[in-house]
């Protein structure tokens, strides 16, 4: 699957950069941003086709990724932080292990979209090939978990603040060593203020608060409509919003729900939640096959953290498993149909 998944981005990204000059200048805005601040945030809409193969533009870009000693990930388990650095440096390992990085996160599903495969073996291919005259770090900031050990919601609860755990790692990983990073994370986790301070403290928040001006945070305008209201409606494109215009837009404007009913929104206005503002034409999701959930200790491990990450969140991805595990049947049926009964003389 490896190959297929990530040429599959890479050629979206090859025809989706026709406008190789604008490509390049949105790259090289974001990599200026590296002068100021230790750390670049961008704030993904999970499985999104167009950010993805525009971060594949970032990661083999000279220009912006060999300013970056780390790439560091939401979608990776801290504690097989071993695992990353082996697999990053060339290192032999299974199937079994490469996935386990993002597979044993307290985030279920979402990481088995070919999109986040494809970033730990950009890395892996960068310093394969070396692209920079150093190697790049690939940091894995989720919780810590380790799912042999958690039976009930409780054995759960110390790692259901993923925004402090991502932080922590950045603060650890980064900062202390006065690196530069591209942390990957989804938008919730860099917008630097929020409505409902209920929901706690987001990472982009947290290190902005532990180290104030070393993040950069950066979101995508999904809507086209949006980006053209913006005057961003040449993809890709990147606008650094402080002392611009855009600052004062409502932040509404960078949600896929917007539309122009909404153009004086009230609320955040940009310059309050984000430094910058990525337009990559659009956002349609990729999903992985439903086939690989038909590896029965698989769904059957992901039924059992599904019902207990309900317990905790009241979440169910319970009957999402079970649907997705009859998708893959039905679609191993279409590829390999029964043939027809013998006629009978």
């Amino acid at each position: 699957m490896r190959p297929l998944s990530l040429a599959l981005i890479l050629s979206f990204g090859v025809s989706a950069a026709h406008a190789g000059d604008r490509s390049s200048a949105a790259i090289a805005g974001i990599a200026r941003q590296f002068d100021h601040y230790s750390v670049i945030q961008l704030g993904e809409l999970h499985r999104s086709l167009q950010i993805h193969s525009f971060i594949q533009q970032m990661l083999r870009d000279p220009r912006f990724i060999c300013q970056a000693d780390d790439v560091v990930v939401e979608f990776g388990n801290s504690r097989l932080q071993k695992l990353a650095d082996g697999y990053a440096n060339g290192g032999n390992l299974s199937e079994e292990q490469i996935r386990s990085m993002w597979r044993e996160t307290s985030v279920p599903l979402t990481w088995n979209t070919p999109v986040y495969r494809a970033v730990y073996d950009t890395i892996r291919d960068i310093n394969r090939n070396h692209l920079c005259a150093h190697a790049i770090r690939l940091v894995l900031a989720d919780a810590p978990l380790d799912w042999s050990r958690i039976r009930t919601a409780k054995d759960l609860l110390p790692f259901a603040d993923r925004d402090t755990a991502m932080a922590d790692a950045v603060e650890r990983e980064v900062i202390a060593k006065h690196h530069h990073a591209f942390l990957i994370t989804g938008e919730y986790h860099a917008e630097k203020r929020t409505n409902d301070p209920a929901d706690g403290l987001r990472t982009a928040q947290i290190i902005e608060r532990r180290h104030p001006h070393s993040l950069f945070s950066l979101v995508t305008v999904p809507v086209p409509a949006a980006a053209a209201a913006l005057h961003m409606d040449a993809a890709p494109g990147f606008e650094a919003v402080h002392g611009s215009d855009i600052g004062n837009k409502p932040f509404a404007m960078t949600s896929p729900d917007w539309s122009e009913t909404q153009s004086h929104a009230a609320g955040f206005r940009i310059g309050e939640v984000v430094d910058g503002l990525l337009y990559v034409g659009g956002d349609s999701s990729l999903f992985p096959s439903p086939e690989i959930y038909l590896d029965a200790a698989y769904a059957k491990e992901l039924r059992r953290r599904a019902s207990i990450v309900q317990a905790e969140t009241g979440q169910d991805f319970v009957a999402v498993v079970d649907d997705l595990v009859k998708e893959g049947r039905d679609q191993q049926a279409l590829a390999n149909p029964a043939p027809p009964p013998a006629n009978k003389r």
